[in-house]
């Protein structure tokens, strides 16, 4: 008899070890899913705005990809054309306007860095290349504050905080 509850006691146990491996295993697989869902948009618009870029803005290398968003949404892309020229691609989201920019002609994302440090910025979260106001710009977010420096002008445009 006590032989009898000791294997009933180690089969709860199996029982809930099993289980609770089973509900680990489908939180990990849903949320791996849910996951590659949401990453799904921004995959399709990269490819999608390569695959453009390459085709009317002779870029031929992809460095670094960003959606810009401010008055318009903008697909940004920087890179490197056949030439090795350093480009930045702007593909306006909801129309056929594409913009081209050789970096060389315009201020350096460093520099557009420390005009906003300058401005007030303490930790650099992120740089996106923009559009903004007829004129592209570097936005760079600090903490819950923008800062919008034109890359032609390499003056601060604007400081917009959250």
């Amino acid at each position: 008899m006590k032989n009898r509850r000791k294997n009933d006691k180690i089969f709860v146990i199996w029982q809930y070890i099993i289980g609770s491996v089973i509900v680990l295993a489908v939180l990990t697989f849903s949320f791996l899913y849910i996951l590659n869902l949401s990453m799904t948009p921004y995959q399709s618009a990269k490819e999608t705005a390569s695959k453009i870029a390459r085709e009317y803005a002779d870029l031929d290398e992809v460095d670094r990809f960003a959606i810009y968003n401010g008055k318009k949404s903008y697909y940004s892309l920087l890179g490197k054309n056949r030439k090795k020229t350093q480009l930045a691609v702007l593909i306006e989201a909801d129309s056929d306007k594409i913009y081209t920019y050789e970096l060389s002609k315009g201020i350096s994302q460093e520099k557009a860095e420390k005009i906003a440090r300058d401005s007030g910025a303490k930790q650099i979260d992120k740089v996106t290349f923009g559009y903004i106001n007829e004129q592209p710009i570097w936005e760079i977010k600090s903490e819950t504050t923008y800062y919008n420096v034109g890359f032609e002008t390499g003056g601060l445009l604007s400081k917009e905080g959250l």
